[in-house]
């Protein structure tokens, strides 16, 4: 009878020991749940953000962004170099852009429809922000030291480690 008794408070102590297992198992996967989802609503939040921030430059702020023509003498233009974008050498007289703070050549025609689909540098990702300045609506056309007194164009970096 004893062998019995023992039997059975063995049983029941197993039972109610997994039913406790089971228990925390339920509360760890629910709350993991609540973690991963508020992670997840945080990364939607930055994928937000920065799909913003790859929201296109309207025409007015390509227009006060400085453009040169290849050979002139606006510092650094005469320098070397090809067209990050369509890979050909800059020849004398081609329209250019370099974008302001990272320095990234292009022509100006291989490069602004890119910037009106995304406000970020084809090389490095930087983004352009142009912020209106005194005198701005010079023609597309107007020369680096023109367009740099008509306005401020900042680039700030993204973080580009998933990048």
């Amino acid at each position: 009878m004893a062998g019995v008794t023992v039997s059975v408070v063995l049983l029941v102590a197993g039972v109610v020991a997994m039913l406790l297992l089971h228990i925390l198992i339920v509360f760890w996967a629910l709350r993991r749940g609540v973690a991963l989802r508020a992670a997840a609503s945080q990364r939607d939040e930055e994928r937000a953000g920065a799909a913003a921030a790859e929201e296109g430059l309207s025409a007015e702020d390509l227009d006060g962004l400085p453009c040169h023509e290849h050979g002139s003498k606006v510092a650094g233009a005469g320098r070397g170099g090809e067209c990050a974008v369509c890979l050909e050498a800059f020849q004398a007289g081609d329209r250019c852009r370099a974008l302001p703070g990272c320095e990234h050549g292009f022509h100006a025609q291989c490069v602004d429809p890119w910037l009106r689909k995304s406000r970020v540098c084809p090389v490095c990702r930087a983004v352009v922000v142009v912020v209106v300045g005194i005198g701005r609506g010079k023609a597309a056309g107007t020369v680096a030291g023109e367009a740099a007194a008509s306005s401020e164009v900042v680039a700030e970096r993204q973080g580009g480690a998933d990048r």
